[in-house]
């Protein structure tokens, strides 16, 4: 039984079905998910030529799991890199919009880059050259990501870069979320390394090495950092859900208990949806947020449940507008913008602010046609705006407040052809500080059950790679314990 019909509850069934066929035992599998459809916060929506992304619009190539899965799913040719001619990012900053320097999206700066840039004062420059000389501090056991990096990059680089870098991803402050967990390679770079800013300057040189050298793979797909398909990453859900043929599928339900079974069926599980229907099952995987995870197993352990719930989430909302191209102004020259932090509400919509005063916040936004040229008929535009407030506004309100932020950012005339608003409550897991101490009392607290597993998008990354890797090793647990089981 699989309770959750997101990336990770369905990349858990695939390969829990996958192993089924390849040792050629038979597998009843049956999941649940409570809305109407499936693939979580995947939605993709296609409407007179518009691909329209509800939640991710693409995923990330440098951790491998999302590649291999659509490989293994034979979609390799339907992959889509994103432009080449768009890598350009910008951030929002005192009402302008200022180029991110190349190398600073994946917080290794080259030097040209950041000498150039004018989102840093040279007082701010030069405290990033000073971090060089800094001496390697104890961080102890974790740190927030503003204290981490402030140490070594200073304010400006911190608040005017990596905080809406950070924001634009989590959704969230570097003043509370864990540089350990949200930031672990940089930590572990920390801990190697007498410097970060020192190891930070080295890795974008080897890389420029690599890039010029022979042994780099000149296949375009390879060199691109985010990845899509060709209709939407809805592709991506139907191509499992064809996989998964063979298995019972309840959408438009909810498990509302979990529980051991009695003597009658000892070392299985009875699941109890909301009509009253029970079901038993020789495991459990829960594949949902950590808050209904937590509310689903709180008459089981109280304690699984504690920790759980204590994990914080934030709401997110896509606005998405179509335009016809020459109703922007703007060259849309990149992938789209981020929004530094100290970039008020107010200032960016001040007829919506006086309505719905700090229940408006906009992120970043994305000039999808841009980033994906497909995404757009010819001629047309299309633009996605993220914010992270106003769940209660209603659609018209969301659609006023972002047209006013980006009116004047891009020079937009006229009303968008065309908006889709979609809301995600609680869905953006905070990993603050002290998370992955968390994570390890909560497996901890799942040892004591046998074949319960947990997989989703709060334990080990938030990403689409990071969900479906948490599926898959969810789907390798339970396997190994009953196919031990089957052996005993």
């Amino acid at each position: 039984m699989i309770v959750g019909g997101g990336i990770a509850g369905l990349s858990a069934a695939y390969h829990l079905r996958k192993r089924a066929q390849v040792e050629r035992l038979p597998l009843r599998l049956t999941i649940i998910e409570r809305e109407s459809w499936w693939g979580g916060k995947i939605r993709t929506l296609r409407e007179n030529g518009f691909v329209v992304e509800g939640g991710p619009d693409a995923f990330v190539t440098n951790k491998p799991w999302a590649l291999e899965l659509c490989r293994q799913l034979d979609l390799e040719h339907r992959l889509l890199p994103m432009n080449p001619h768009a890598r350009r990012v910008f951030i929002l900053w005192r009402g302008q919009l200022h180029l991110l320097p190349h190398g600073f999206l994946t917080f290794a700066p080259d030097l040209k880059g950041l000498l150039t840039t004018d989102l840093l004062s040279w007082r701010g420059k030069m405290r990033v050259f000073l971090g060089i000389a800094l001496p390697k501090p104890n961080w102890g056991d974790d740190v927030s990501v503003g204290k981490f990096l402030r140490y070594y990059l200073g304010n400006e680089m911190t608040e005017r870069v990596i905080a809406p870098l950070i924001a634009g991803v989590y959704g969230g402050s570097v003043e509370v979320l864990s540089a350990r967990s949200t930031l672990p390679l940089l930590w572990q770079l920390a801990h190697r390394y007498r410097n970060l800013a020192w190891a930070s300057f080295v890795r974008q040189g080897i890389r420029r090495w690599f890039r010029s050298s022979s042994v780099t793979n000149a296949n375009e797909h390879a060199l691109s950092f985010f990845m899509t398909l060709q209709g939407g990453l809805g592709e991506l859900v139907d191509a499992l859900l064809a996989q998964l043929s063979d298995a019972l599928l309840l959408s438009k339900r909810s498990v509302v208990r979990v529980r051991e079974a009695g003597q009658e069926a000892q070392g299985k599980w009875e699941i109890w949806l909301d009509d009253g229907e029970k079901v038993v099952a020789d495991a459990v995987i829960v594949a949902t947020p950590a808050w209904e995870a937590a509310n689903l197993l709180r008459p089981l352990d109280e304690d699984l449940a504690r920790e759980l719930q204590a994990i914080p989430h934030t709401s997110a909302i896509t606005v998405s507008l179509a335009f016809e191209r020459e109703q922007v102004a703007h060259p849309l020259n990149g992938s789209g913008f981020l929004v530094a932090p100290n970039e008020k509400p107010c200032a960016l919509c001040p007829s919506l602010f006086a309505l719905h005063p700090l229940s408006f916040s906009l992120l970043a936004c994305t000039w999808t046609s841009s980033k994906f040229p497909p995404r757009a008929p010819e001629g047309k535009v299309l633009l996605r705006a993220f914010v992270n407030e106003g769940v209660t506004m209603s659609d018209e309100e969301l659609v006023a407040s972002v047209m006013s932020a980006l009116r004047p950012l891009l020079g937009i005339t006229g009303e968008p052809l065309r908006a889709w608003v979609f809301r995600w409550r609680e869905a953006m897991p905070q990993y603050t500080v002290g998370h992955s101490r968390r994570v390890e009392r909560i497996q901890q607290r799942l040892a004591h059950w046998h074949n319960l597993v947990l997989a989703g998008n709060y334990l080990i990354g938030i990403g689409i790679p990071d969900c479906i890797r948490s599926g898959k090793e969810a789907a390798m647990k339970v396997w190994q314990s009953l196919w031990e089981s089957e052996k005993r």
